[in-house]
């Protein structure tokens, strides 16, 4: 009787699906992200565009001028607290998914058709639970810390919206002409956090695991700083539109790609007098690809990411900085973790893969845009810049996931000599030798 009550669960086991083939997983997965990328979309342009439309033209009809014009420059605000939440909440799922379906897992499959709503009941749960606060903790601290942690994020966004929109109606204010520094100082800020959670939380774990980000931090800020400054002697702007729309038109003007000088490399053959500017351009197709990886690696280990988690190591710090944190106060964590994740893919999309350009040539992406603008529906030139946009960051955020399911974790040694005795070293000649190549470019 046993034994034919099990052989019947067997048969209605939901993994059976996936036994089948591995493209059924796969599918399911790509109908979730549409179903994700809909509902982030879709929340954050209503928001966006009830603000920067609807309400002023509400408030116009009532002689309101200066609260029209108010709320008319708080839609990228709005937008921004819609999306950060919103997208949070799906890149946690999407994270469980990928790795459910790179280990050769099930994954959240219970709440929503194939898991699709799991990480909303999660959010659920979490709002629900009890907060408490450890005994010997210092209360004011310890309720500050995740806000000081997620805050940072949030802003750090705003500038990313002027490329996401291609400058469009109201986020056009966003466009800041020191946009890198200003992201760059604000991502600063959120370590802060972890180290005050740590200590506030009255636990010698929690400690241990905020001053381990601490050390991290600084250790894997300077090789990223220094990447950047690499990439603006290169470029020739700290602004995020100026160096987006260098990139326009192929593929091959992408920053990753020589910075634009990948065709040159044609000129290696045959060998001649113009040979010389081939070996320049495979000198900067080095050079870019370099800094490239030096800024992933870089970005993953600032925020913690597998191999490079060792502020929240299980193994040996229960969960780090966040282990006595419950609720919401830990889901802040969670939230500002995966909206720092998304700003520096986000980033680095900007500065090497071409922003929200297509990659397809000028003339071809400005006809889109220009039949975009001009139809009945409105202006709606912003839509391909910012869907390109989240789609290049989403695929670097698949690669963070790849590298996690792949890779074990580093020891803290080999972590702090990784950037002290390699990294940083090679950011300091990549310095040197982008100044070289901008002083000799033929």
């Amino acid at each position: 009787m046993g034994v034919t009550y099990l052989n019947l669960l067997e048969k209605f086991r939901p993994h059976k699906v996936y036994k089948a083939s591995p493209v059924v997983g796969i599918f399911s997965f790509l109908v979730l992200c549409a179903f994700w990328f809909a509902i982030i979309y879709g929340a954050t342009v209503t928001a966006a565009v009830l603000f920067a439309k609807f309400i002023p033209e509400f408030l116009l009809s009532l002689n309101l001028h200066a609260l029209a014009q108010t709320t008319y420059y708080l839609a990228p605000l709005i937008a921004v607290m819609v999306l950060i939440p919103a997208n949070a909440t799906f890149l946690v799922l999407n994270e469980r998914k990928i790795l459910a379906l790179l280990t050769v897992r099930m994954g959240p499959n219970r709440v929503g058709p194939n898991g699709f709503l799991q990480t909303i009941a999660d959010a659920i749960k979490l709002l629900f639970k009890e907060d408490i606060t450890p005994q010997g903790a210092d209360k004011l601290i310890f309720s500050l810390a995740p806000v000081i942690f997620f805050a940072p994020t949030t802003i750090a966004f705003i500038p990313l919206l002027a490329c996401a929109t291609n400058n469009f109606g109201p986020f056009a204010s966003c466009d800041l002409a020191i946009g890198i520094l200003f992201i760059m100082a604000i991502s600063s800020i959120p370590v802060i956090g972890l180290v005050l959670g740590g200590w506030a939380s009255n636990n010698k774990y929690s400690l241990m695991g905020g001053l381990r980000s601490a050390a991290q931090s600084i250790s894997y800020e300077i090789p990223m700083v220094l990447t950047v400054i690499s990439l603006i002697v290169l470029t020739g702007s700290i602004n995020l539109n100026e160096i987006a729309d260098k990139q326009a038109g192929s593929i091959t003007n992408w920053n990753i790609f020589a910075f634009g000088n990948l065709p040159l490399l044609l000129k290696l053959f045959p060998l001649g007098k113009d040979s010389v500017i081939g070996v320049y351009a495979l000198a900067v197709l080095g050079l870019s690809m370099i800094l490239f990886f030096i800024y992933l690696i870089s970005a993953f280990a600032e925020l913690n990411r597998i191999p490079f988690d060792l502020p929240e190591a299980e193994s040996e710090l229960v969960s780090g900085y966040n282990t006595e944190f419950t609720g919401m106060k830990f889901a802040l964590f969670f939230l500002a973790e995966y909206t720092a994740l998304f700003i520096i893919c986000c980033l680095a999309s900007v500065l090497f893969l071409g922003g929200g350009h297509l990659p397809v040539s000028s003339e071809i992406e400005k006809n889109i845009l220009e039949l975009l603008a001009t139809n009945s529906f409105g202006d709606l030139s912003w839509l391909i810049p910012s869907s390109v946009l989240m789609i290049k960051a989403y695929a670097l955020i698949f690669i963070s996931v790849w590298v996690r399911a792949t890779l074990p974790r580093l020891r803290y040694d080999q972590l702090m000599s990784f950037s002290w005795k390699f990294l940083i070293p090679l950011s300091l000649i990549n310095i040197f030798v982008s100044a070289i190549l901008v002083s000799i470019k033929p």
